[in-house]
Parts: structure tokens; sequence; C-alpha cells
């Protein structure tokens, strides 16, 4: 199954600005990728991934 950005982080009770923390990356690029209006680079993906605690495979993007 494969899960958005905002289940993924509503999963771990995170806000968009822990979530952005842990990734290294602003509140305004998370956010943007969360609502779809920024492309996310390949290696952010496997961040998320980690970040997640989930494979790849288990991320919705909509264009990598």
């Amino acid at each position: 199954m494969r899960y958005s950005l905002k289940e993924l982080r509503a999963r771990k009770n995170w806000t968009q600005k822990e979530t952005a923390e842990r990734m290294g990356i602003s509140v305004q690029t998370y956010n943007a990728w969360e609502k779809d209006i920024s492309r996310i680079a390949v290696g952010k993906v496997l961040k998320l991934a980690n970040v997640f605690e989930v494979d790849i495979s288990e991320i919705k993007i909509t264009d990598i």
C-alpha cells in the first residue's frame, strides 16, 4: 500500500515543522511537497523513507 506524506506524518504524530527538522529542510519546502506543489528530488525521497521508517515503494509520490 502507498501512503501520502500527510498520512505517513500522521502515523508518527509529527507536525510539519517536526518532519521538516528531521529532514533538514524548511517547513515551507515540506509543506509544498505535502500539498504536491513542488517536486521532490530522488535523494530526498530516500531520506523520507528513512525518516518515516518505510520502504520507498510505500510513499505515494505523483511525480519524481
